[in-house]
């Protein structure tokens, strides 16, 4: 028993060298919240919780990594967070991941504040800022005596800041994070060295809206590109994720460590929702089997009634209505409910919200005009195109009939001409026949004639030699009794 433990340490040691320093137990801060967009993301980058973020939610997440192994890496993971006002997004979280014997247990806060560049022009910046216990789980050691190794372990409580940044438009987002920029274990109280989750992590994000009709109509598409540069090697990722008006979600993703993934989530109620994401290895991971992560969230109401409607299944059917692509807090902010600002001239405030009223106003009937006549050239170009198409469908009818017509044009005809060319046999084969019986009734006729004549000729022979006989045989009785008549006169 003991060996096995100590193979289970090696092993997590070996395989998880981010997860932990062998000489102390110290473990990373690594949360593998990394095939979701739509919880949790926060973790992914500190600025998440504000950059194209519209609603607050709890999540309760829970991933079980290479499931067929006793043991495995588990994480659970409670969070709070979202976006709180014009400028600000925040986010805390509770974790708890078990690599075998090792365990750690913290929190982690999030805060993000938003500074405002243009109309759709933002610099987001972002803190986490995690403290955890890590050591031995002294649980789930299983020997029968002590192990000095396992003894030896101490536990460590650690804090560690990461600090991230995001540059956002209408549709794109451009961000930097420093993962474990700083980690400092408060029992030695010392700075972490050598920490091999430490790197630079660098993202392109592109949100946007699918028009189209029926089903998919104002679906959102957002997708993610990462890159992690750590200290011994580089980590790229890419997810894709498609979320459905009706309450419906679907994202695939691929990591050059941890393989390919895929998920799907949706929302029960309109607060309600559920995640699941697959996971599978390549390469030197991939005898390691899946990884399964499931989260469920609570989403609350949104006051904000310029930002996406939220659907579920057990709706009626709402559609989700797009206003707002951009994550300007200003234009967001005319037609939000929020307290008044102190000021020491109220009229020079009321003149000043009835001008942004008023800009706001001009710029939805002009946004609501270039709807229209986007819009209008559609139909119009749906129409063309609906004529050219019947047009064409026409022509290809005719030109159909017409193929249809000459090819059964040449179908009778080859039938015509297999049936002549079939009675010409046909009538071959009778004339043969007939002549071949003329042929056998004639040779039959000579060979009766033949025979006939053979019998005649045998009958006049045997009756000529019949004669020749009788006159040999009157004449030899005639010389005989001329010769006895002969004898007495001599």
């Amino acid at each position: 028993m003991r060996t096995f433990v100590l193979l289970i340490i090696l092993c997590v040691y070996s395989t998880q060298g981010s997860y932990a320093q062998q000489e102390d137990g110290v473990v990373s801060y690594d949360l593998p919240t990394r095939n979701s967009l739509t919880f949790n993301r926060f973790t992914l980058n500190p600025t998440f919780s504000f950059v194209k973020e519209q609603t607050k939610y709890i999540s309760f997440y829970n991933k079980r990594e290479w499931v067929q192994f006793e043991n495995a890496p588990l994480t659970y993971l409670a969070s709070y967070s979202g976006r709180f006002g014009e400028n600000i997004g925040a986010g805390l979280g509770l974790f708890q991941q078990n690599y075998g014997v090792l365990t750690t247990f913290g929190g982690v806060l999030n805060f993000a504040y938003n500074a405002q560049l243009g109309y759709d022009n933002n610099l987001t910046f972002g803190l986490n800022i995690g403290a955890y216990k890590s050591g031995v789980n002294t649980a789930n050691v299983i020997t029968n005596f002590d192990d000095p190794s396992l003894q030896n372990t101490p536990d460590n409580f650690l804090l560690t800041v990461n600090p991230g940044i995001n540059y956002g438009t209408e549709f794109l987002d451009f961000g930097l994070a420093l993962n474990n920029l700083a980690l400092y274990n408060v029992n030695t109280s010392a700075l972490i060295e050598e920490d091999p989750k430490q790197s630079v992590q660098a993202h392109f994000m592109y949100t946007g809206y699918m028009r189209s009709r029926g089903f998919f109509d104002e679906t959102k598409f957002t997708s993610l590109i990462r890159s992690d540069f750590q200290k011994e090697e580089t980590i790229i990722s890419a997810l894709a994720m498609v979320t459905i008006p009706k309450g419906i979600w679907a994202q695939v993703g691929y990591n050059t460590l941890y393989g390919a993934s895929g998920g799907i989530g949706l929302n029960i109620t309109t607060q309600i929702a559920i995640e699941y994401n697959y996971e599978t290895a390549f390469g030197d991971l991939s005898s390691f089997g899946a990884s399964h992560e499931i989260t469920l969230a609570y989403r609350f109401k949104n006051d904000d009634n310029r930002a996406d409607e939220v659907s579920s299944i057990l709706s009626s059917g709402n559609k989700r209505r797009k206003i707002v692509k951009t994550t300007n807090p200003k234009v967001a902010s005319s037609t939000t409910k929020k307290a008044p600002q102190t000021s020491t001239n109220d009229e020079k405030k009321k003149k000043e919200q009835a001008i942004l009223l008023a800009e706001q106003e001009a710029k939805l009937k002009l946004e609501s005009d270039k709807k229209a006549e986007i819009l209008a050239a559609q139909q119009e170009t749906e129409a063309k195109a609906k004529l050219l198409e019947e047009q064409k469908t026409q022509e290809l009818a005719e030109s159909q009939a017409k193929t249809d017509k000459a090819e059964a044009d040449k179908i009778a005809k080859e039938r015509a001409e297999t049936r002549a060319k079939l009675l010409a046999e046909q009538k071959a084969q009778e004339d043969a026949a007939a002549q071949a019986k003329r042929l056998a009734e004639q040779k039959a006729q000579a060979k009766r004639l033949a025979e006939q004549k053979a019998q005649e000729d045998a009958a006049a022979q045997a009756k000529r030699l019949a004669e020749q006989k009788a006159e040999e045989d009157a004449a030899a009785q005639a010389k005989r009794l001329a010769e006895q008549k002969a004898k007495p006169n001599a």
